[in-house]
């Protein structure tokens, strides 16, 4: 619930990895609080800060923030250009619909000239939206390899309109993953704590809300997330990224291989195993 906290202590624990929020639900925020929490998160990581952001969905997050969901996309664009602002410029005035300021800089200034700040979409507005708010479209874990491919094209497009292209964009691949000794330990390890995951949370967006309820409901979601997750043993997971490679070309690939009920030794085996045995592949 408190991304910046937390990435605060990572910062402490690495002098390499690059972190962020993926993603701050923007319309839920004030900007200015959001542009002061990246500088100082850029500051203590180095310049290895980077800022995602999304419009949110879920309705009783925005009346929990007392946020009308009608003004979401009104409140991300207008959050997006004044924390740009804020993070690089000096003696900010801005006149919004919801936020204005006058003569206003942040302090102290982060250390990168521009964090990157990513946004997040499946839907084609969205996408679009992404490549001309964002630097960098934040990809759902959700698509398969062939719904990449159009929605590729959706954001290729796009940029073009804006006067850039995909080859000169940071592309990165957000995908659920656990891999194990082999695919059946895999499911069994991590299925389900992913099935109650996607069920209770992403039911909506996944339209996977049958899988719920009933005998085959771990059947169901092993099928569904056949294409879409990294799930199995690591010769598996190498050839459903070679696959997600193909149709999108990514650059970079985030993995979450922790969900509500899993054994925290599950999770940390898997990433040991993705290391070790998936990494290496693809250097």
């Amino acid at each position: 619930p408190a991304p910046s906290v937390m990435l605060g202590a990572i910062a402490g624990a690495t002098e390499r990895a690059k972190v962020g929020t993926n993603v701050t639900i923007l319309p839920l925020h004030n900007p200015i609080r959001v542009a002061e929490r990246a500088a100082v998160l850029d500051l203590l990581t180095g310049g290895n800060f980077r800022l995602g952001v999304s419009i949110g969905w879920q309705d009783h997050e925005f009346e929990a923030f007392g946020i009308d969901k009608r003004e979401r996309v009104r409140r991300l664009e207008e959050g997006v250009e004044l924390v740009r602002k804020l993070l690089t410029e000096r003696s900010v005035t801005y006149d919004g619909e919801f936020h204005s300021v006058e003569y206003m800089t942040v302090t102290p200034r982060p250390v990168q000239d521009a964090i990157p700040i990513w946004i997040g979409g499946m839907a084609d507005p969205a996408i679009r939206r992404a490549a001309g708010l964002g630097d960098v479209w934040s990809i759902s874990p959700f698509e398969s390899p062939e719904e990449l491919r159009d929605r590729r094209e959706t954001y290729t497009d796009a940029l073009e309109k804006y006067g850039r292209t995909f080859d000169e964009v940071h592309v990165p691949l957000r995908r659920e993953a656990y891999v194990a000794e082999d695919d059946e330990t895999a499911w069994e390890e991590v299925g389900e704590a992913l099935l109650r995951e996607h069920a209770e949370v992403y039911g909506d967006i996944e339209g996977t809300d049958a899988m719920e309820t009933g005998e085959d409901a771990l059947e169901s979601l092993r099928e569904h997330a056949e294409d879409r997750f990294l799930v199995g043993s690591p010769d598996t997971v190498i050839g459903q990224l070679e696959r997600f490679h193909d149709a999108i070309e990514m650059d970079e690939v985030l993995v979450r291989t922790h969900f509500p009920g899993l054994e925290m030794e599950h999770a940390e085996k898997a990433l040991r195993i993705m290391a070790e045995d998936v990494m290496p592949h693809f250097e």
